[in-house]
């Protein structure tokens, strides 16, 4: 299957929402309350991506199989220190699960932090979401000092800084 890396524009922003809930669920289940993943619905993330991609909040790539859009990321330069990118998200259709398109993400990410002369790349990941720390580990993520947590209904919520040297 090829697959291709582009810019994301406005009328992707359908697709980008549907992979944003179907990913999550996928993702998700399990490891985060059922009505807190919900809670997320395709009219709230297409609000969500169209301000994103409309005003350039953050970069944000798709990447496209034929004409289908199959995955996206999304990333900006940390407004408090311009040597940092952070990797906002990066999330894909379900069906190409293990297919190297998550690694062919992180590269494009590599080239665009060489670009603009960053240092680090940083990031957050769910701290019981072991899939996607081996995925980042092996990519060079590592963790570092730093957390984020959200209470939901009883439930902490915690993502984990990880940081990746460039």
């Amino acid at each position: 299957m090829e697959i291709n890396l582009r810019k994301a524009v406005l009328t992707d922003v359908q697709d980008i929402a549907q992979i944003h809930v179907n990913s999550w669920k996928s993702a998700f289940d399990g490891l985060m309350p059922a009505d807190y993943i919900n809670g997320f619905t395709i009219s709230s993330r297409i609000e969500e991506w169209r301000n994103t991609i409309s005003t350039s909040a953050e970069s944000v790539v798709v990447a496209e199989s034929g004409n289908k859009v199959v995955g996206f990321m999304s990333y900006f330069v940390h407004p408090e220190n311009a040597e940092t990118i952070e990797l906002s998200k990066l999330y894909l259709c379900p069906s190409v699960y293990g297919q190297r398109l998550g690694s062919k993400f992180i590269a494009h990410l590599d080239q665009e932090s060489q670009a603009l002369e960053a240092k680090n790349i940083n990031l957050y990941v769910l701290d019981n979401n072991k899939s996607a720390i081996t995925f980042y580990s092996k990519h060079g993520f590592e963790f570092a000092d730093g957390f984020m947590s959200e209470e939901f209904e009883g439930s902490v919520i915690i993502d984990l800084l990880m940081i990746k040297r460039v």
